[in-house]
């Protein structure tokens, strides 16, 4: 044994000695030519190699700046396949005698160009056909001149010739690491998608035989984020590439959906995000592609808010890709424990996709719903708690953009809470008829305390470019804090600024035609009144009492706003033309004064032009300086009972009003000699507002149409998640508005 051993290490010595002199005495650039030529052969393709060196262990030419030219027939101003690194595996005992065999391929950071014909041709489809290397007749040449082919060295295995005497390409492996793939589809669009990260092994290619594929595409973030598809494939069908049997796995470990959207290019995950992991099992016949796993979606979040609880999703779906259809025969999906069926087809082949799907839900909790409802903003307020069972048989047919749907969606024993809430909101049932035609609710209560608000609503033509709307609200005598605890629970922003007690008097009703089917639209067909008779109501945000002393220059030096004013009373009517509030007669009650208000609120865009007067009471006037304030006659003005008038102009938005001195009705108190108390702050000046916004009720400023869509709305919103926001919805910010002229 111990002579054995010796005997074998001095093989090994011998052997790594002359794999040194080898290495020592071989000049590989001599074989640059060969080399380049055999892989022209195998490709098909012209091959611009850089410079060359050897390894040994194992044996193998690195290549430096590599380019495989694109099939001159795609008139591609790129190369097929650019790499920084070309590692070159030859056999052994062929390059002991200097011959070159080559075995397999590595690309290091390679950049792959793939391109589909307005045909449905791919360039790859050419690969290892010698006559792809030359374009046909008529067929763009580009810059890619021939060039003679060196002679192939002797050993060098050569591919018997197909029946029209084209090269076959064959390779024992081939290796991309850290790949970036281009693809672009001539027959959708020139714009190319890009794909990143790719790692790829592919096995045992060659014509007319199945081959093995391992690729991983590798997304940025926390944890695995990989994507990762095996299997075996093959024989390719040169004709029709989609048509290549293939029986695998797709896996996906831990991957961000954000970084799989942008990986994907897939707008439609935008504003999403979340952790899927799943195994789908992959099976692809004649260019058929059945599909069918569980994927799990974890911390899901849509536009920054959480979903709250995972989604799964078990499916079993065959892609025909020849024809763009996908059949869903089984599509069970779980928002946290309800279960939902999704049944059906799209396809693909047109834009929009055309849907042919029917929605199940029996019986299963509003909860879940309801959150993902308040994530993606269709509904109800973050936080919002939302109980009671819905049982839903929906078919939609037609464009994604536009189905028509058939169906029931019935709703009961609704309720609603939650920490902003002041008392629970209760439906004791809900009833929606969907036809193609029209979705239509049956007449419902919402009751919160000892108010019930009555409603209706019927969505006509949603198919149209015209959608007719026709609903109904009502609450006679209706509390104050019941009618602010449904607004909150629906979703309703800007309410958690107002708290209070009293009565409003609502009777609202929305009828006309629409421009689109979204929640702007729909509030600018509302027409109705409201009276107030609010005992007391305090609103949060903005103190009016600083406010007046920035205009009427009598704040203290260093004075901080307390951050809400309280108001006990509020009264007067308000009438709503067109989705535009207005009103000539509003009138409060603060500890410092009265104030009175006219003008109009735009409810779509939340822009305010409004009038107000205050009247600070005689002991308020005379404690901040009376006459003696830093804005009299500029800004305020004083009556024969000792009491500053203030007239103040009020524009911005419901979120963010802006108070200025009112000029214009400061001039004309100055002229006419009018100027209110707090007994009466509108009296006065009640014919100068009047000639100001109109005997009527004002009308709406330049600039805020009655009934105009506003920039930013989607006409092809679906109508399920847009038909909820008939009576209110969660509202965006607006830009600030600039002050009406003066």
């Amino acid at each position: 044994m111990r002579k054995a051993g010796i005997i074998l290490g001095i093989v090994i010595v011998v052997v790594i000695v002359a794999a040194l002199i080898f290495l020592a005495t071989f000049n590989v650039n001599q074989y640059h030519g060969l080399i380049q030529s055999e892989l022209e052969k195998r490709l098909g393709r012209q091959v611009s190699l850089g410079d060359m060196h050897l390894g040994i262990f194992p044996p193998r030419f690195q290549v430096e700046n590599v380019s495989i030219a694109d099939d001159p027939r795609f008139n591609s101003p790129k190369p097929f396949v650019q790499a920084q690194r070309l590692d070159v595996s030859v056999k052994l005992f062929p390059l002991l005698h200097k011959s070159v065999e080559i075995d397999s391929l590595t690309l290091n950071r390679p950049v792959v160009e793939l391109i589909k014909d307005k045909q449905g041709v791919w360039n790859f489809a050419s690969l290892g056909n010698s006559q792809s290397s030359t374009a046909q007749p008529g067929a763009p040449a580009g810059n890619q001149p021939q060039k003679p082919k060196p002679t192939t060295p002797a050993g060098t295995p050569s591919n018997q010739p197909s029946t029209q005497g084209s090269q076959q390409f064959s390779l024992g492996k081939l290796v991309i690491n850290d790949g970036q793939l281009s693809l672009t589809d001539r027959q959708t669009s020139n714009k190319p998608s890009v794909y990143d990260h790719i790692d790829v092994t592919l096995k045992n290619f060659a014509p007319d035989k199945p081959f093995s594929i391992d690729a991983a595409a590798h997304m940025p973030g926390a944890g695995s984020q990989e994507v990762r598809l095996q299997g075996d494939g093959g024989p390719i069908v040169q004709s029709n590439p989609a048509a290549t049997p293939f029986r695998g796995t797709l896996n996906l470990k831990q991957v961000g959906i954000a970084g799989l959207a942008k990986f994907a290019n897939s707008p439609a995950m935008a504003g999403t995000d979340g952790i899927l992991t799943g195994q789908t099992d992959i099976n692809s016949e004649g260019g058929k592609l059945s599909a069918k796993g569980q994927m799990n979606a974890q911390n899901v979040k849509f536009q920054g808010k959480d979903l709250g609880y995972p989604v799964t999703a078990d499916y079993d779906a065959t892609d025909d890709l020849n024809n763009d259809l996908l059949t869903i025969r089984n599509g069970n999906i779980k928002l946290g424990p309800t279960p939902l069926q999704v049944s059906g087809t799209v396809n693909s082949k047109s834009t929009p996709s055309i849907l042919d799907l029917n929605l199940k839900a029996a019986d299963v909790s509003l909860t879940e719903v309801a959150k993902l409802a308040a994530a993606t903003g269709t509904a109800f307020a973050p936080g919002t708690n939302v109980t009671g069972n819905v049982n839903a048989n929906i078919q939609a047919r037609g464009p994604a953009n536009k189905p028509a749907l058939n169906g029931d969606v019935v709703a009961r024993n609704i309720q609603m809470s939650g920490k902003d809430i002041a008392q629970p909101v209760q439906v004791p049932s809900l009833n929606l008829k969907l036809t193609p035609t029209q979705i239509q609710s049956a007449p419902f209560n919402a009751i919160s305390g000892g108010t019930t608000l009555n409603a209706q609503f019927a969505l006509q033509q949603y198919l149209s470019n015209s959608p007719m709307i026709n609903a109904t609200l009502k609450a006679p005598n209706a509390a104050l804090p019941a009618i602010l605890s449904m607004a909150k629970a629906y979703g309703v922003s800007g309410l958690e600024k107002v708290s209070g007690n009293g009565t409003i008097n609502l009777d609202m009703h929305a009828a006309g035609p629409l421009k689109s089917i979204s929640s702007d639209s729909i509030i600018r067909a509302i027409n109705g009144n409201m009276a107030l008779n609010v005992a007391n109501l305090r609103y949060t945000g903005v103190d009016l009492a600083h406010e007046l002393g920035a205009i009427a220059g009598f704040l203290k030096p260093g004075q901080a706003a307390k951050g809400f004013t309280d108001i006990s009373p509020l009264t007067g009517n308000i009438l709503v033309k067109n989705g535009v509030a207005q009103t000539n007669n509003l009138q409060a009650k603060l500890d410092i004064g009265s104030i009175a208000a006219a003008g109009i609120a735009d409810l779509a865009s939340q822009a305010l032009n409004m009038h107000l007067t205050a009247v600070l009471s005689k002991g308020f006037s005379q404690s901040v300086g009376g006459t003696g304030i830093g804005g009299f006659m500029k800004t305020a003005l004083a009556n024969n009972q000792g009491e500053l008038a203030i007239p103040v102009l009020v524009s911005g938005t419901f979120q963010n009003p802006k108070f200025a001195p009112d000029l214009q009705q400061m001039t004309q108190m100055k002229l006419k000699g009018l100027v209110p108390n707090s007994n009466n702050p509108a009296g006065a000046v009640s014919g100068l507002l009047g000639g100001l916004l109109g005997k009527q009720g004002a009308t709406p400023a330049p600039g805020q149409p009655q009934q105009q869509s506003q920039p930013g709305q989607n006409p092809q919103q679906n109508a399920v998640q847009q038909i909820i926001g008939i009576f209110g919805g969660k509202k965006k910010q607006q830009p600030q508005q600039n002050p009406p002229p003066k």
